[in-house]
């Protein structure tokens, strides 16, 4: 291979989500040697019976979904589930993520921000929002006079899907009781709904975030509390159709008029 040919490969790696190797170094398939069967089988050496493979979180189960719910109901603070899901291993996803990101921005704050997955610059930092996508969410937020203090972040899943795709509703149903959780302890007035992804599986719905942005909803948790949300079009779609922003500005109006309401913002 030459320099630019290896260069376009681990390129294409790379956006593929295949960011870090699983070896340290390759190994070589065609210096394996073949061995040669025997010819008695009586001359074999007796086989120990193989071991049961340990399982590994692959796609969520049933069981796994259970457990999530079990460790989620159990925190009785942000700290408890935050231990609580960066120690969770029911989940595919954390085998190829760097980062667990379980929160960003400020505790305590009015605005809840929620997204359905960091993305691949918030896997390698380790923070909430960070890279191209994070410096035009703080623009965002700097044209209605806020900043990242005054908002509070999340993930419906707390790992990067490769390729930075949407997660699958499996990886979304095992991860859902975690946010709901978070939601219930951050008890924020309001929470913005970045993108497609988070909407549809918070909101359960099948509409698209072009159908659903701009209004004002209810979510509720399973065990029953209620929030008003409104969705609005993520920064990374932004970057990609930057005539959309004109719909990103109108639902930001709306949110800088909930927030000169909000009790926590007085």
């Amino acid at each position: 291979m030459s320099r630019g040919e290896l260069e376009s490969l681990l390129r294409f790696y790379a956006e593929s989500g295949l960011d870090f190797p699983l070896e340290d170094e390759a190994p070589n398939r065609f210096a394996a040697e073949t061995a040669t069967a025997p010819t008695n089988s009586q001359e074999s050496p007796a086989r120990p019976p193989a071991a049961k493979p340990e399982r590994l979180p692959a796609m969520p189960d049933a069981e796994a979904v259970a457990l999530a719910k079990q460790l989620a109901r159990a925190a009785e603070s942000l700290d408890d589930l935050r231990k609580a899901v960066e120690s969770f291993d029911g989940c595919n996803l954390k085998l190829t993520a760097r980062s667990t990101i379980f929160e960003g921005g400020r505790r305590g704050a009015p605005m809840m921000i929620i997204q359905d997955a960091p993305g691949r610059d918030d896997d390698a930092s380790g923070e909430a929002l960070t890279g191209p996508e994070g410096q035009l969410f703080d623009r965002m937020l700097a044209a209605i006079g806020r900043s990242r203090d005054d908002c509070y972040m999340g993930f419906v899943v707390p790992w990067r899907v490769p390729g930075n795709a949407v997660p699958s509703p499996l990886q979304a149903s095992i991860c859902r009781p975690f946010i709901e959780r978070q939601i219930e302890l951050a008890r924020p007035d309001f929470a913005v709904l970045l993108g497609n992804g988070a909407t549809k599986i918070l909101l359960d719905t099948r509409e698209n975030i072009l159908q659903l942005r701009g209004r004002w909803q209810e979510l509720r948790t399973e065990s029953g509390h209620a929030l008003p949300v409104i969705a609005t079009l993520q920064p990374r779609f932004l970057l990609d159709q930057p005539a959309q922003k004109r719909y990103a500005w109108t639902d930001l109006l709306q949110i800088r008029d909930r927030l000169g309401t909000t009790k926590k913002d007085a």
